[in-house]
C-alpha cells in the first residue's frame, strides 16, 4: 500500500486576496467574513496535514481564497450554473463584480495551481486532498472521497483509512457530505483521495483557534501522521513524464 510519492493539496485554505481592489470584487461587510468566510474557509489544514515530514511528501497550496480563485473547480464545472464556477460570480446573497480585463489574471492563478499539481504529482503516487468542513454539514468526523474513475483509490487503501479513523474513535462517512476529489489529468496514472474533517473535531466551537484537547483516543492530526507514514516508502525515485 506504499505510494511513491504523496502530494497534499491544500485549495481552500488561504482569505488571501479579499482585500485586494482589483483581484476581489466582493462587496466586503462584517456578514460576508462572518458567515461566509470564516465558515468555509480550511482553517489549520497545514496543521492537520503536515505533522509527518519526508522528503516524498510534498504539498501544493493555493495562497488565494477560495473567494478570489476557487483551484479546485473544474474548467467547464456544473458550479458554473449558479455562478459558483472557478470564479464566484455571487454566494449566499453577496454579488461579485469582476472586470472583464482581470478574468484572465484570475483563470491564470487556477491554471498555475493545477499545473503545481501536475508538476509534483508522479507514476503511482497519492493525491491526497485536503479540506475541512463546516460542523452544520455534515454529522460525521471524517469524510472519505473519491472519483469513480481511474483516480480511485485501491480497496486497501479505503479499508486502511476507514479502520484506522474509526478505530481512533472517529465517524467516518464515504463521499458524505461531500465526494470526488481533485485529479488533474496527467500523462502518467496515479490515485486520488479526499480527507475532509469537520471543524467540531479540532477546532473549539465558532471560532479558528484549535482545541486544546480532544476527546478522541488520538487527535487527527497523529491520525494523519500515521496514515502517512505507512502509506510513503522509505526512500525511492518518483518518475514524471
Amino acid at each position: 500500500m506504499h505510494y511513491n510519492r504523496i502530494v497534499l493539496n491544500e485549495p481552500h485554505a488561504s482569505i488571501e486576496g479579499l482585500y485586494d481592489d482589483k483581484l476581489s470584487g466582493w462587496r466586503i461587510d462584517e456578514r460576508f467574513i462572518n458567515d461566509v468566510v470564516f465558515r468555509l474557509t480550511d482553517w489549520h489544514t497545514d496543521y492537520l496535514f503536515h505533522g509527518f515530514r519526508h522528503p516524498n511528501i510534498r504539498t501544493v497550496r493555493f495562497p488565494f481564497s477560495r473567494f478570489i480563485v476557487d483551484a479546485e473547480r473544474l474548467w467547464d464545472d456544473p458550479m458554473e450554473d449558479i455562478g459558483q464556477g472557478i470564479i464566484y460570480r455571487h454566494f449566499d446573497g453577496y454579488r461579485r463584480q469582476v472586470p472583464k480585463r482581470h478574468e484572465a489574471e484570475l483563470l491564470q492563478l487556477w491554471d498555475s495551481h493545477q499545473q503545481k499539481l501536475r508538476d509534483n504529482l508522479c507514476e503511482g503516487a497519492l493525491l491526497l486532498d485536503c479540506h475541512s468542513f463546516p460542523e452544520d454539514m455534515g454529522d460525521v468526523d471524517i469524510c472519505i472521497g473519491f472519483n469513480e474513475d481511474w483516480s480511485k483509490p485501491g480497496k486497501e487503501l479505503l479499508e486502511y483509512v476507514v479502520n484506522l479513523f474509526e478505530d481512533n474513535g472517529y465517524s467516518v462517512g464515504i463521499n458524505y457530505p461531500y465526494s470526488n476529489s481533485e485529479a488533474p489529468t496527467c500523462t502518467f496514472t496515479y490515485q486520488s483521495m479526499m480527507l475532509e474533517v469537520n471543524k467540531r473535531v479540532y477546532l473549539e466551537r465558532r471560532s479558528a483557534y484549535l482545541k486544546t484537547q480532544c476527546d478522541k483516543k488520538r487527535s487527527v492530526r497523529e491520525v494523519v501522521n500515521r496514515l502517512l507514514e505507512n502509506t510513503v516508502p522509505p526512500s525511492m525515485p518518483c518518475r514524471s513524464y
